[in-house]
């Protein structure tokens, strides 16, 4: 019996030893395992253009209706805000003209951007943001994030990848705008004091008068200057093109504010016009740059296009 035993165990332990071993899976080893998920929390530096972005332009800003790409800036994305900052022409100014560019690198008292979050420009725009998203934490953080946009500015206003801007040829910009009567140099009103220009109803044409400014290109070298006139707000691929004219300078009010030298005007026919259709105008100048400019363009704020622009008639 104990021979029988011992017989069995020593049969059990040799098939035992002759089982075939498993291969090794190397996906199963802890040096193959995914890491363990987890939340990935970007927290830029606030002086920074993506820090700037995160905290104040895109929550505080690129509201709807606001600064959410119907206008510059465009603060929708980091890029977009700065492409659209960065030595970038000033649309609305102070009644003094004080300032050329949205941010002017190293110089924050130079950049308007600052001047808006701070003071109402001219009277009438407000002090941004204008209005603010339920539970923005801008009225706490206001100091902060004014200080943090400050300091962007002074480092240079570097790009995402922290390139800088030393030199830009703007584009053209458009410092004013008026209607006369023909042999006059007397703006005619407007309905408001930067609505629409009222030309009389019984007006067959008027004199557009048109004053350009650029950082590089004297005035009265800038080339292309045609003018549109129409009754739609975009489409103006569809209107004539009409060529202004050099002037001598004549003074004239600025958009803004004060007064400009004006150097270039055209004639226009308003005889087919209907009474109170609003007409809009788009001027095309060139610089020294590969193409014209068109001021004010599609993206310019619907008060701006509405300064250029007139009407036959008062309501």
């Amino acid at each position: 019996m104990r021979a029988l035993t011992a017989y069995i165990c020593s049969f059990a332990l040799f098939v035992a030893g002759c089982k075939k071993e498993e291969p090794i899976n190397p996906y199963t080893l802890p040096e193959f395992q995914p890491p363990i998920d987890s939340v990935l929390v970007h927290t830029p530096d606030p002086n920074t253009i993506a820090g700037l972005h995160k905290y104040i332009f895109q929550p505080t800003c690129a509201n709807s209706g606001c600064h959410d790409g119907t206008f510059e800036p465009d603060f929708r994305t980091i890029q977009s805000s700065w492409n659209t900052l960065v030595m970038q022409p000033v649309i609305k100014n102070n009644p003094q003209g004080s300032f050329q560019y949205r941010v002017l690198p190293g110089n924050p008292d130079q950049s308007v951007l600052i001047e808006r979050m701070i003071h109402d420009i001219d009277g009438q725009s407000g002090i941004m943001p204008l209005w603010l998203e339920p539970g923005s934490d801008w009225p706490e953080k206001k100091n902060q994030y004014i200080q943090n946009v400050r300091n962007w500015i002074l480092n240079g206003a570097p790009d995402v990848f922290g390139n800088v801007i030393t030199t830009q040829n703007l584009p053209p910009q458009l410092k004013g705008l008026f209607l006369a009567l023909p042999g006059s140099t007397e703006p005619l009103p407007r309905a408001i004091a930067t609505g629409a220009v009222v030309v009389p109803l019984n007006q067959a044409t008027v004199d557009v008068y048109v004053a350009f400014e650029d950082d590089q290109t004297p005035v009265e070298q800038l080339s292309y200057l045609k003018l549109r006139t129409g009754a739609s707000l975009n489409a103006f691929s569809t209107f004539p093109e009409l060529q202004l004219q050099l002037i001598p300078a004549v003074n004239g009010p600025a958009y803004g504010g004060g007064s400009t030298v004006y150097r270039h005007k055209v004639s226009i026919s308003v005889s087919d016009i209907p009474p109170y259709q609003r007409q809009f105008i788009r001027t095309y100048v060139q610089d020294n740059s590969a193409s014209p400019t068109e001021i004010p363009g599609a993206g310019s704020a619907p008060h701006v296009r509405e300064y250029y622009s007139f009407q036959k008639g008062e309501q």
